[in-house]
This record gives C-alpha cells, structure tokens and sequence, in this order.
C-alpha cells in the first residue's frame, strides 16, 4: 500500500478515536476512508470492527485508571447489547454488497442529523425504571450496532443518559464498555465469515486508539464544531459516491 496512504489511515483512524470517545460518530470517517480505499462495503464493515474494539479497549482502561469506574455499570447493558449485536452481525454478512453499500450510505446520512442536532429526549418515570424496557433498548441498539457501528454513539448517548441520567463523563465512560462489549461478539462473527482485511484493521486500530487515549485526556471539547462541520462534508460526499457510484 502506498505509504500516503497508510499516514491517511492513521490519522483518520485518530481522528475517529477522539470523536468516538468524546461524542460519537468516528464511523461515520473511517467507513467512508475504506471504502475509499478500495474495500467493499461489506469487508470495510467487517474491518472497522477491530479498530472499534481496541480503541474501546483503550478507552475503557484509561477511564478506570482516572478514576471513572462505570464498566460494571456497563456490563449488564453491554450484555444486552452483546446479543443483539449478534443478530445485527449475521444480518450485515447475508445482505447483498450493492444493497449493503447503499443502507450504509443512506444510514450516514440520517446520522448527519445526529451530528447536527442532539436530540433530546422527555423523561417518563414508568418506562426508565422498567428494567425489561432498559434491556430491550439496549439489544435493538446492538442490532445496530452489529449491522453498522455508524452513529451508534449518539444513540448510546441518548439511551444511557435517558435511563440512568448520568453526567456526559460518566455516560461517555459506560457508552465505550457497551461498545467494547459487543464489538466482541460482533467481530468474532466478521471473523468466523473470513470478512477482515486484519492488516488494514490493525492500521486503523492504532490510530483509533491514539485518538482515544488523548480523547480520555481532554476536559473540554475543543475545536469538535470544526470537526463535526469536516465530518458532515466528508459524510454527504461519500455518501453520494457511494450511493451512485
């Protein structure tokens, strides 16, 4: 591979690590950037997997060493996550690639809006304290999770913060244990189909876990509008190429 473009998979890989961990949305860079690259939907899907399960790895373990222990809060939310994962999973490796390249293009899309604009969600007492709602929430977002990964933060987000009401820290540090958890069961499944480009995966994977060991070490999010406005850019233009193209 060119050596320009393994610098351009690093640093697109680090930028993804800082976005995933402080909001969500790094996909939403590094699935485009493959499929750029010449992988096809389903193996770019399929690849993207390991450097979301070492950046989450990271992410997880400076977390606690802060001071941040949320990965038990995590764990049984993961769980959930974890099986619905393995269904989004065998769904992503049975769709066509013409079709699965243009669900991903118009997922990416839809996801702009979450970039944009957080939605906020109103708060019934009934429904945040029914653990079987809880439960099911989180598997349907591992469903998605499994199937795309895309913009899966920005839900997590909206779902940790609406049944536990913690503060964005805290919630940021229980988002990245659900995705480690579940990343697991979904990448075994990419693994056992043989759909990993693992060298590309491992490049990927390093700069992911740059970008979230120093996105774990920011207070403040500084300059992240500037990154959401390049996000969105390279989103609609990808998503157009790969749409129609």
């Amino acid at each position: 591979m060119d050596p320009l473009l393994l610098v351009t998979v690093y640093i697109g890989g680090a930028l993804a690590g800082v976005v995933n961990t402080l909001a969500g949305g790094g996909s939403m860079i590094t699935l485009p950037l493959l499929m750029l690259l010449g992988l096809s939907p389903d193996i770019a899907n399929a690849t993207n997997r390991v450097a979301i399960f070492l950046q989450n790895a990271v992410a997880v373990s400076s977390f606690e060493r802060r001071g941040v222990r949320s990965f038990k809060t995590a764990l049984p939310l993961g769980i959930f996550a974890a099986a619905g994962a393995i269904v989004g999973s065998f769904v992503a490796v049975d769709l066509n690639k013409e079709v699965l390249g243009r669900v991903i293009s118009v997922i990416l899309l839809v996801m702009v809006y979450f970039v944009i604009k957080k939605p906020k969600l109103g708060k019934n007492k009934k429904i945040v304290n029914n653990p079987y709602l809880k439960g099911a929430g989180f598997f349907l977002l591992g469903i998605y999770g499994g199937f795309i990964q895309a913009g899966i933060g920005f839900l997590l987000i909206a779902a940790i913060t609406f049944f536990l009401g913690t503060d964005l820290l805290r919630t940021n540090a229980i988002k990245v244990g659900i995705v480690l958890i579940y990343t697991t069961t979904s990448l075994i499944v990419f693994l056992s189909k043989g759909m990993v480009n693992i060298p590309i995966g491992l490049l990927l994977a390093l700069g992911n876990m740059t970008g979230a060991y120093i996105a774990v070490r920011l207070a403040l999010k500084k300059g992240l509008k500037f990154i959401k406005l390049i996000l969105v850019i390279v989103v609609v233009a990808n998503a157009i190429k790969t749409f129609f193209f």
